[in-house]
């Protein structure tokens, strides 16, 4: 991969002092300072909840700083929105992207902002002129007619960059933009990167993988429990030193020792077979880690989501524990045992509005229920979702706060307790340290070797990180297109391996 070119100016366009952010009697930010600068990348890296989201929000005027002070092109800079922070020039492009999906890429790009003639009429091809010349800098070819719900999540980034380029922005903020990217969307995104920089612009990346840093950064600064840490030049400290820095603490393993355990089959998978699915089947045993590889479009999730009930018109045979069993939703599967954790928390995983005992006890009330008088036993509740506050170290003050004022490696956590609270004897975790820091991913790992170990339960692994599959993984199946090209025992295992099976 091509390196970044580190003959940049030393110039400032954005200047963050001595910030510090209360919510009540909750300081978020302590005194933190960061620096952008022309033509090159600022990398910010920090656990989950070390109050990165918090910086940028004040940045973008969502929320106003404690105290500290902001300069921007040498001004005093205090936005009182995110419109005021975008009419500046600073945008911000979040993990989770702000499109329409009903409304054409041209529509998305302009909203807010349309080109019109004196009599307020949209000049369409003003716009089409505007947009093919910032594609045509950015290599992006996209049809600016289309809806952009029809777009992967890769190209709706793109079109989320090219927006920020055409609405003049000095300053771009990406918040984790590779999190949902195959290793071919990453290399285009940092192509795109490459030529911002070129054009001047000042980039500001939030990202928890830390290999990506010297590729494109010149500079990184680390946030470490709402307070400044040390701005840095890329090269100048090390993984492990900047892995140190960020946690507090020396993490010298990013995954846990493999421990090869007696197991027998609990449940064969026969014969899936679906519009997506051609023909899979696969056995699964207790006390082991199986893991799916496969690029983006192997239908991975799909072939789960299959097997749990969630996608009909298929046919399958699920023998579990030497039985023939049919799971009719994704809860009948649950009930049977088998808990498939989503990819996507926020969207499907978790009621963001709701507690987090709420969520962590929502798929097993039954337990709750008192058998004579039907009413939930509130006690045995709370003291459950204490036990997997502690178990999963989820970082919060007690289970009655809301779950979408967590980071989301937190929310992570809660979504793993709300899984292991069922005492399932089958997991899947579905991406399951997505977005999630490099401490608090090492503690999901022991969660999940735990579970290995002590409930002698199977887990399943499906993801994208290959040397996530290879670190935590016994054995390895690899899918494209829908089917099976190979099974690999994780004997000395390599992502060259995985992958000359997988394209």
């Amino acid at each position: 991969m091509e390196q970044k070119n580190t003959n940049k100016s030393n110039k400032k366009v954005l200047v963050l002092k001595d910030i510090t952010k209360k919510f009540g009697d909750v300081v978020a930010l302590k005194g933190v300072n960061l620096n952008a600068y022309l033509g090159k990348c600022m990398g910010v890296l920090g656990e989950n909840g070390a109050g990165k989201s918090t910086l940028m929000n004040i940045i973008s005027g969502v929320y106003k700083r404690t105290s500290g002070y902001m300069i921007y092109n040498s001004k005093k800079y205090e936005p009182k929105n995110i419109k005021e922070a975008e009419k500046n020039g600073i945008v911000i492009i979040h993990q989770e992207l702000n499109t329409i999906s009903e409304m054409t890429v041209m529509d998305n790009i302009f909203l807010g902002s349309e080109i019109k003639n004196k009599f307020k009429i949209i000049k369409f091809k003003e716009q089409e002129k505007i947009i093919n010349k910032i594609f045509d800098q950015l290599k992006i070819y996209i049809n600016p007619y289309v809806k952009i719900g029809t777009l992967s999540i890769a190209q709706q980034q793109l079109i989320e960059i090219a927006k920020a380029v055409i609405r003049n922005a000095n300053v771009i903020i990406m918040d984790e933009p590779t999190s949902s990217l195959s290793n071919n969307e990453t290399l285009k995104l940092f192509e795109i990167i490459k030529k911002m920089k070129e054009q001047n612009k000042a980039i500001i990346y939030i990202s928890h993988r830390l290999q990506e840093i010297p590729v494109i950064c010149e500079d990184m600064t680390i946030i470490r429990d709402g307070e400044f840490i040390g701005e840095f030049k890329v090269g100048e400290i090390n993984e492990d030193e900047i892995i140190t820095k960020m946690v507090g603490r020396n993490v010298k393993e990013k995954f846990p020792k493999k421990i090869l355990l007696n197991k027998s089959k609990i449940c064969s998978i026969k014969n899936v077979q679906s519009n997506l699915i051609k023909d899979v089947s696969f056995d699964i045993y207790n006390n082991e880690i199986l893991g799916f590889a496969g690029l983006v479009g192997a239908k991975r999730t799909e072939l789960f989501k299959t097997i749990i009930g969630q996608l009909k018109d298929s046919k399958l045979e699920i023998i579990l524990n030497n039985k023939k069993v049919n799971f009719k939703t994704p809860s009948d599967a649950i009930k049977k045992g088998f808990y498939y954790v989503t990819e996507d928390r926020k969207v499907d995983g978790l009621f963001l509005n709701f507690d987090i005992k709420f969520n962590i006890t929502i798929s097993s009330l039954r337990k709750y229920k008192n058998k004579f008088i039907k009413n939930i036993s509130t006690k045995k509740q709370n003291n459950d979702s204490n036990y997997f506050l502690n178990k999963t170290l989820l970082k919060a003050p007690d289970i009655f706060r809301n779950v979408s004022t967590l980071s989301g490696g937190n929310q992570q956590k809660v979504l793993i307790a709300k899984a292991l609270s069922v005492n399932p004897k089958i997991i899947i975790f579905d991406e399951p340290t997505r977005g999630v820091d490099v401490g608090a991913r090492k503690e999901i790992y022991d969660l999940i070797l735990e579970f290995k170990m002590q409930s002698k339960g199977a887990v399943i692994i499906i993801s994208n990180d290959l040397p996530e599959i290879i670190g935590l993984c016994d054995s390895v199946i690899v899918m494209k297109n829908g089917t099976i090209t190979k099974q690999l025992d994780n004997n000395n295992l390599t992502q060259e391996e995985i992958l000359k099976y997988a394209i």
